[in-house]
């Protein structure tokens, strides 16, 4: 990683299983979902979106298409601070593994449409989540 490097492309893994969207949360950021930076070296973006879900997660997915993009600055409190990420939503279908958390995330919840208000923290993830349904 170069210091100068202020923008990053991630990625993040709206997973459905049934009609239910897997909701993981970020013991400081709050509502968050599988996904992350593309690594240095990886040139095929949906393996790297399927090793960040493994990693996270333990689930296998199948890699849908993008629905949605945000430019996000990471928070005051993470460990990139002061930059920002090019992130892009995909529509993803569970395949198969068990809900296995990383350190990186305390919770999780599958949620509908009909009560994902239940997760909503007032972040921009929450309004993702919304125009996932939409």
């Amino acid at each position: 990683m170069n210091d100068e490097q202020i923008f990053y492309v991630a990625q993040k893994a709206f997973i459905k299983k049934g009609n239910d969207v897997l909701v993981l949360n970020d013991p400081v950021e709050g509502l968050d979902f599988p996904g992350g930076k593309i690594q240095v070296g990886e040139n095929d973006i949906v393996e790297s979106l399927k090793r960040e879900v493994r990693e996270e997660t333990g689930l296998e997915i199948i890699v849908g298409k993008p629905f949605f993009t945000i430019i996000e600055a990471f928070s005051n409190t993470h460990k990139y601070a002061g930059k920002k990420a090019y992130i892009v939503c995909y529509k993803c279908e569970y395949v198969s593994g068990e809900v296995k958390l990383s350190h990186e995330h305390d919770n999780f919840t599958f949620v509908n449409k009909d009560n994902c208000k239940s997760v909503d923290d007032g972040t921009s993830y929450f309004e993702i989540l919304k125009k996932y349904f939409d």
